[in-house]
């Protein structure tokens, strides 16, 4: 079997992730099923597939006569064992908690072929792990696709310790097909990659707050205006060569003493979260969102990877 081979995609999840790697796939044309726990589930990952379509063809990334061709190639289903039983490729993308996803694998794992691979999107869970107790392991990986998925370029890839060559190579080969990067990680590590350089930052920044350094707006302000923009045109690692590693070693010196070393959730994330400030979702967390608009941020959250996703498509023209 080839990446073009593929015909069959089932997608286990109806949450934040699920509809939008959902979108990913249907936009390349390949007919997806995707499977929620009840009707109440598939309606709002559905409306979620509709609103990324309708994203993408106000931008102009896909025509309208695209955007209905893709809602007429998804099937709906509740049952996870009868979805995935001729599927060529399942993406996982339920609840990010290892037990829930480790019951989905076992289901998915009595009832799919031999040739199915098997894939997470978890953001820092190990394939060991969730595939510890499955007998397709030479079939499972992790592909940690990034928030938001029909739009973000990068899928990390983690294959399960027992994988084969050929799963993997066919894996990678499939999420090159939809446009994506596939990075692969050379050993399973806790929270992968992307999620380790991101939270690195997030401590620091939480930290530089509660130091009464800064506040929330200064932190954006500063990445904003300064190595955000930079670090869209080259890597942070090429920046760090371009500088001299002696430059580096010196500051290194006297900095890291400093930095944030706190190896739990910090007083600033827990106290937040204890009063009910979950951020967006709840209309206050470190910014106060009663009075934002949701519609602006998304589109500034979506704006650049829009312009990618246009250009890698030949209508940034």
């Amino acid at each position: 079997m080839t990446a073009e081979d593929i015909k069959h995609v089932t997608v286990i999840g109806c949450g934040m992730m699920g509809p939008d790697i959902s979108t990913s796939l249907l936009v390349n044309g390949i007919r997806v099923r995707i499977v929620g726990r009840n009707q109440g589930s598939l309606s709002r990952g559905l409306a979620n597939i509709e609103k990324d379509l309708s994203d993408l063809a106000d931008a102009e990334v896909i025509s309208s006569e695209e955007k209905s061709a893709a809602l007429g190639i998804v099937e709906k289903a509740t049952d996870i064992s009868s979805a995935v039983r001729d599927a060529d490729i399942i993406f996982e993308a339920v609840y990010e908690d290892l037990s829930v996803k480790q019951e989905v694998f076992a289901e998915v794992d009595r009832n799919c072929t031999d040739r199915a691979i098997l894939c997470s999107s978890t953001s820092g869970l190990s394939p060991n792990d969730l595939g510890a107790h499955i007998k397709h392991q030479d079939r499972m990986m992790v592909t940690h696709f990034w928030n938001p998925p029909y739009l973000v370029p990068l899928v990390e890839v983690i294959p399960h310790d027992r994988i084969s060559e050929e799963a993997r190579d066919l894996a990678i080969s499939f999420i090159e097909r939809l446009g994506k990067v596939p990075v692969i990680l050379k050993k399973d590590f806790p929270g992968h990659i992307g999620n380790r350089l991101q939270h690195a930052l997030y401590r620091e920044a939480l930290y530089l707050i509660e130091q009464g350094v800064a506040d929330p707006a200064d932190i954006d302000k500063i990445v904003l205006a300064s190595f955000g923009p930079r670090f869209s045109t080259i890597g942070p690692m090429e920046y760090f060569d371009s500088c001299g590693l002696d430059l580096h070693e010196k500051v290194q010196s006297y900095l890291y003493p400093t930095l944030c070393n706190a190896a739990a959730p910090q007083k600033i994330l827990i106290d937040n979260v204890r009063a009910g400030h979950l951020g967006q979702k709840s209309r206050r967390g470190l910014y106060d969102w009663s009075d934002r608009d949701d519609e602006e941020f998304r589109r500034r959250r979506n704006q650049r990877f829009v312009e990618i996703l246009k250009a890698s498509r030949g209508r940034g023209r």
